[in-house]
């Protein structure tokens, strides 16, 4: 059983790592009824670039595998990816699928922030055009009726997660340090609610603008208000930093190694910063990072799964050079999802008829991230999380697996 499960891993990884190529052209081959246009958002050259880089993969993987079985098929539906660079920036999101609905894309697959979906989401509403982030955890943007599909958990359950790690870890109090936007802004104000009803004390922390590169003030606040706690009586050993970030996390981090009671307070990060590899790429920042315990939650992967999703896995960071998570492998789903969908409608041309088709398909699917069931507001339901930390390897650092939270469980490897 061994060998045969072996055999059938590498048959499917090879499989697999032979459906990577570029993206071709972006004129519409002839004759072409069954193939469809999708817009993929995605950061490329901005802070979180990891995740975007493993969506443009795992998409183009999902797209050459349907397009494979259409033609032995002589039928079936395929996809005409067209990528647009965001930067992360809300107003290059907005520009990209205005741009894109002139080009009659009716399907996009990101954005990536809660920040860019808040800026789209009007414009998605008003033209019909249907949107699945698979990185957008703002619980403000859970809105039933909307064109907003997420195919990954809202930042409630990410609150839920951590909290149960740092009340494992005893800590009574915490100072949060987080990006001043939507996602970012939502998970302080769902940690900082989940943290005090299990009787926590949360200070009022920082708030940065996400144009900051200049970290001084905001450890600075964040030590002297860790200073204040211990003053009034708390063990520091009970006091931790909450930080929301993306990769900026590696400015804060070079500021604050200077700082001794920075140094010396335990950190705890969140999915945006999770596997970033700006934080792995930078060894002093790293180092910083592996010494500061620093567990980072985010959208996790069923092991009893592995052998569907780790060949797709592989394909993607033998593509990208990146480790690729649930948020990237959550895309790939999505277009399988998005061909049951065209299944029953056909076509594009009744928006109603496709959304409804496109709820129905999500929820009775099942891939390599698991089942993609959708809430009532249209958010993913399944909310397994993975902890991840920097920890040095030999002689490198390296992102390791420290832990999960399953169906409300936590377990530290």
């Amino acid at each position: 059983m061994i060998m045969k499960n072996r055999f059938l891993y590498l048959v499917v990884c090879t499989l697999l790592l032979a459906a990577i190529t570029p993206l071709r052209s972006e004129q519409p081959p002839a004759n072409s009824r069954r193939e469809f246009k999708v817009g993929i958002l995605v950061s490329l050259t901005g802070s979180w670039n990891s995740l975007g880089q493993n969506t443009v993969a795992a998409l183009q993987i999902a797209n050459d595998q349907l397009k494979a079985t259409a033609k032995a098929e002589h039928g079936g539906y395929r996809f005409k990816l067209f990528v647009r660079d965001t930067a992360l920036d809300p107003a290059k999101a907005l520009a990209a699928i205005q741009d894109l609905d002139k080009r009659g894309v009716k399907i996009v697959i990101g954005p990536q922030s809660s920040s860019e979906v808040a800026m789209i989401k009007s414009y998605a509403d008003a033209h019909n055009i249907l949107v699945i982030s698979q990185g957008s955890t703002a619980s403000s943007l859970a809105i039933a009726g909307d064109n907003i599909f997420r195919f990954c958990p809202n930042d409630k359950r990410e609150a839920d997660a951590i909290v149960a790690l740092m009340q494992h870890d005893g800590i009574h109090s915490i100072v949060p340090l987080w990006r001043n936007d939507a996602g970012n802004n939502g998970l302080h104000d769902s940690v900082k609610a989940a943290f005090e009803n299990v009787g926590g004390t949360v200070t009022s922390g920082y708030q940065y603008q996400p144009t900051t590169t200049d970290f001084s003030a905001a450890t600075t606040s964040v030590a002297t208000q860790i200073q204040s706690l211990v003053t009034a009586g708390a063990d520091p050993n009970s006091v931790a930093i909450y930080l929301a970030a993306f990769d900026e996390a590696v400015d804060v981090f070079h500021s604050a190694a200077a700082n001794s009671t920075l140094s010396s307070t335990r950190w705890y990060g969140s999915d945006g910063t999770a596997l970033s590899a700006a934080l792995t790429g930078d060894a002093s920042a790293a180092a910083f990072a592996a010494s500061a315990y620093y567990p980072n939650p985010t959208f996790g992967l069923d092991d009893a799964l592995q052998n569907l999703w780790q060949p797709v896995a592989d394909a993607i960071e033998a593509r990208t050079g990146i480790p690729a998570d649930a948020f990237a492998l959550s895309t790939y789903d999505a277009l399988f999802v998005l061909e049951r969908a065209l299944r029953v409608t056909g076509n594009l041309k009744d928006f109603a008829s496709f959304k409804s088709a496109f709820v129905d398909a999500a929820d009775s699917y099942s891939g390599v991230t698991g089942s993609t069931a959708l809430d009532a507001a249209g958010d993913r339901l399944n909310a397994d999380f993975d902890f991840w930390a920097v920890r040095q390897v030999s002689a490198t650092f390296n992102w390791v697996r420290i832990g999960a939270y399953t169906n409300g469980m936590l377990t530290l490897f």
